[in-house]
């Protein structure tokens, strides 16, 4: 015992000062932070978020080809970058984008504390670090639609642990001109990760002024270096990138969230307190035990870092119903899920948006539904909710695929190319770009943006289900059509008989739609005919309604008058009798005549209360809503953007 106690001891001796003692592979500690960023990865991830996650995959792109990776290096990062977008469309299915994302935050959290030497008492910054990361992923909300940042959501973890590494090689080296030489190998890397490997020049910089005092002239050398290398290098690196801004030169890779002359804060929040963290990381002392009081005061200080860094991610969450409606909405939609969208409108606990609207209103088209349940639903409409100045219009998020399916395919195109140019090409946008130019027969482009498709991992199959069409356009043609392309019939029906004029709806798609049709007469197709009916219900304008309404009496004779035009035409003879005698109509006695006079009179007795016109539509919502009466009253200011 005594020979190994003083081995022990001479062992200790011999340890140069300010290394941390030796310490088994992987802590209890260790365990514990991995097993929480993985629980909580999952959960925010998978469970809160994999709506929005699938969203992203599809507005980003990734494909393997010589002109996309020459495309990415054109700028600094695009290593970075190239991954990041290939990692991203691992998102098509969330739990395995999500699970490839929290084992790199595993990785990263270990190599966080490897680099800087974190104790167990100091690991909770590198875990702090990492749920930076993942607030950074749940926070953006309406950003998805708008971030010019290819590969976001696995380029900052990867440039992370860029960093991490070089800065862990860079404190390697005893001799102050291997270390020097060391700096000058992590400057060259700023081409493959851009603002990364100044950020680990930066944490070498601060380090070695942090050593000055124990190792003055090795510390010096370095520092002096790195300062210099941190000026230089992007400086240098400017002059062969001509579609690199100066400005810019020392923050390519680090995520701005600019649109509209504005730059997001709460967006870009997470990466400032990240890089705090790893500042604070560099000065804090590796070998120091607390012991006694001091210990207890550690244990606090160590709780109160990870609730608040789990606080953050919980603030962080972007969990806004409206918004993850949308996404689920939307993607329904693309997949023609008639059903699921109603049901995902049907149990909206309030006021939805409008982009909700249109897409349940294409829904109901496609079932004809729209004139027994239209106003079954909400149809108030409040703007999207954003945490900064962000403007989110609709022509950015899903005006293409509204378009779309409205047949108005020159629209569609037109504001796939715009956002194409503004944000870059991505999978939504390739494939309605492949539909309309194979519905307008331009085939040589449908057969380029299939040919990218074709290329990917998840679009392939979906790329090769249209590609025949390039080669036999007939198969989009008759009963082949039906047959073959049935998910396209109405699409190329609406088109058909409405021509391929392209005016201008000055970036107002819900309002362009709305007086488009509604002002629209069509006798040769009963889909197109009774979409403009049901426009012309939401314009509530009484002499547009007749004519549309006459219209769709005269071609629909085999079937029954939809309750919501019996209640619009009873309504307006009523408040005009003059504009069309109603008199000998077939009304439903009870869902319609009995219903008017309870609805009038209930209307009446609430006003002479003293209520104002809104609490005598939210008394009357419960028993009216689901009627055009009410729509008619008591919706107002429809927020459309």
């Amino acid at each position: 015992m005594i020979k190994n106690k003083t081995t022990q001891k001479a062992q200790t001796a011999e340890r140069p000062a300010g290394e941390s003692p030796k310490r088994t592979a992987f802590p209890l500690v260790s365990v514990i932070y991995v097993v929480a960023i993985a629980v909580l990865g999952a959960y925010y991830l998978i469970v809160r978020n994999s709506d929005v996650l699938f969203m992203a995959q599809s507005r980003q792109l990734w494909y393997g080809s010589d002109v996309y990776w020459n495309d990415l290096m054109k700028l600094p990062g695009g290593l970075l970058a190239w991954t990041g977008s290939y990692l991203t469309q691992y998102f098509y299915q969330p739990a395995v984008g999500s699970a490839l994302l929290i084992a790199l935050w595993a990785v990263l959290f270990l190599l966080i504390k490897g680099a800087f030497r974190l104790n167990r008492w100091t690991s909770v910054l590198a875990f702090a670090a990492v749920m930076c990361l993942l607030a950074s992923e749940v926070d953006l909300g309406y950003w998805i639609y708008y971030i010019k940042m290819p590969g976001y959501y696995f380029r900052e973890t990867l440039g992370v642990m860029v960093a991490s590494a070089l800065y862990w090689i860079g404190r390697l080296p005893r001799n102050k001109w291997v270390a020097v030489a060391v700096n000058v190998l992590i400057g060259l890397t700023y081409p493959a990760f851009g603002a990364f490997s100044l950020l680990a020049l930066l944490l070498l910089l601060l380090n070695s002024l942090k050593r000055l005092k124990t190792d003055k002239m090795h510390a010096a050398y370095t520092a002096a270096s790195a300062a210099a290398l941190l000026v230089a290098v992007p400086l240098v690196c400017y002059q062969f990138y001509p579609e690199l801004p100066m400005h810019d030169a020392w923050v390519v890779c680090f995520p701005l969230f600019r649109a509209e002359n504005i730059i997001s804060v709460p967006a870009t929040m997470p990466f400032f307190v990240l890089f705090g963290c790893l500042v604070l990381a560099v000065f804090m002392p590796s070998a120091v035990e607390p012991s006694g009081k001091q210990k207890l005061m550690a244990y606090a200080l160590n709780l109160c870092a990870v609730a608040l860094a789990v606080l953050g991610v919980e603030k962080s969450d972007f969990s806004d119903y409206n918004f993850h409606a949308e996404t689920r909405m939307y993607r329904a939609v693309d997949e023609q899920r008639w059903d699921d969208v109603l049901a995902e409108a049907a149990k909206a606990p309030g006021d939805v948006t409008r982009e909700m609207v249109l897409l349940r209103n294409i829904a109901l088209f496609n079932k004809g539904l729209a004139g027994e349940s239209m106003f079954h639903y909400n149809n108030m409409g409040e703007p999207p909710a954003v945490r900064d100045s962000l403007h989110v219009h609709m022509v950015q998020t899903a005006a293409p695929m509204i378009y779309l399916h409205h047949g108005k395919t020159n629209f569609s195109l037109r504001w796939c190319i715009e956002n194409s140019v503004e944000y870059d090409y991505s999978f939504d946008n390739l494939k309605m770009l492949s539909i309309c130019s194979l519905i307008h027969g331009e085939l040589k482009a449908a057969r380029k943006y299939l040919d990218i498709l074709t290329n990917t991992i998840y679009y392939k199959d979906w790329a090769e289900h249209y590609l025949p069409i390039t080669e036999n356009p007939r198969l989009m043609q008759g009963a082949n059509l039906q047959k073959n392309y049935p998910e396209l019939a109405n699409i190329i029906e609406l088109r058909n008989h409405m021509g391929s004029t392209l005016d201008g709806d000055n970036g107002l798609c819900e309002m362009y739609i709305i007086n488009y049709f509604s002002n629209t007469m069509n006798r040769d197709s009963k889909y197109l005919q009774e979409i403009t009916l049901d426009y012309a219900l939401l314009q509530k304008d009484i002499q547009l309604f007749w004519p549309h309404f006459m219209l769709y009496a005269t071609l629909n004779t085999d079937k029954q008058m939809p309750i919501h035009y019996q209640e619009a035409a009873y309504l307006y003879g009523k408040l005009e009798p003059q504009s069309m005698d109603i008199s000998h109509m077939p009304f439903d006695k009870q869902r319609i005549v009995e219903r008017y006079a309870s609805f009038n009179q209930t209307s009446q007795s609430l006003i002479k209360t003293g209520l104002t016109s809104e609490q005598v539509g939210e008394a009357m919502k419960s028993t009216f809503g689901d009627t055009f009466w009410w729509f008619y009253f008591f919706v107002r200011d429809v927020h459309s953007y």
